[in-house]
């Protein structure tokens, strides 16, 4: 694999959700950098007030090197972090193994009642989504789909919204269905996943 196609594919995570999503007409930046400050004042504060309330966390994890990834895809990509996996030991791990085992969803499993709000928070230094879907599959990234084995894409993924994308210090709210089982990957790192069992 040429590192001209690795390139290409973090070029893509760098971009909107491309064809498909609701503002298709235009690339929409979803790099750290792109994201209004007050998104992230919002979302912190959210995280902080509802965890007292009961509703169940999810962490949304990642180690990404600011230098290294801002270098190789573009300035912004890797935010508030200091040190972590620099970008071509992502991308190793990522071919190797199919997926990058500090970009997580944690817990991988949980369980909630009927309508508690699942509290998304990332706490890694890239922008990530918290996507419900029905079965697990690709996101919006076609060549960390094929990276990451994951050639079939979610068709949650190809419908996003401007504010289905957390960014670094965020938190994305959702509510619990009355489905026994739900499902949640990430529409970029799509091997991020996080299974809800309801009660």
């Amino acid at each position: 694999m040429s590192l001209r196609f690795v390139l290409v594919a973090l070029v893509l995570l760098a971009f909107g959700c491309g064809p498909g999503s609701p503002s298709n007409t235009s690339s929409t930046l979803i790099t750290p950098s792109g994201i209004a400050s007050n998104t992230l004042a919002e979302g912190t504060g959210v995280s902080h007030l509802m965890k007292a309330s009961g509703d169940v966390l999810v962490n949304l994890m990642d180690a990404c090197d600011p230098a290294t990834f801002n270098e190789n895809v573009e300035p912004g990509t890797c935010v508030d972090r200091h040190g972590g996996m620099k970008f071509d030991q992502f991308i190793a791990e990522l071919t190797l193994t199919q997926k990058a085992g500090a970009w997580h969803f944690a817990p991988p499993n949980t369980t909630a009642r009927e309508g508690q709000t699942l509290l998304a928070t990332n706490n890694g230094g890239e922008i990530h989504t918290f996507t419900r879907v029905n079965q697990f599959g690709g996101g919006v990234v076609p060549d960390l789909n094929q990276l990451s084995g994951n050639l079939q894409v979610a068709p949650e993924c190809t419908r996003l919204e401007d504010d289905d994308f957390v960014p670094p210090g965020g938190t994305y709210e959702e509510k619990v269905g009355s489905e026994g089982t739900q499902l949640f990957e990430c529409c970029i790192h799509p091997w991020m996943r996080t299974v809800v069992h309801t009660h």
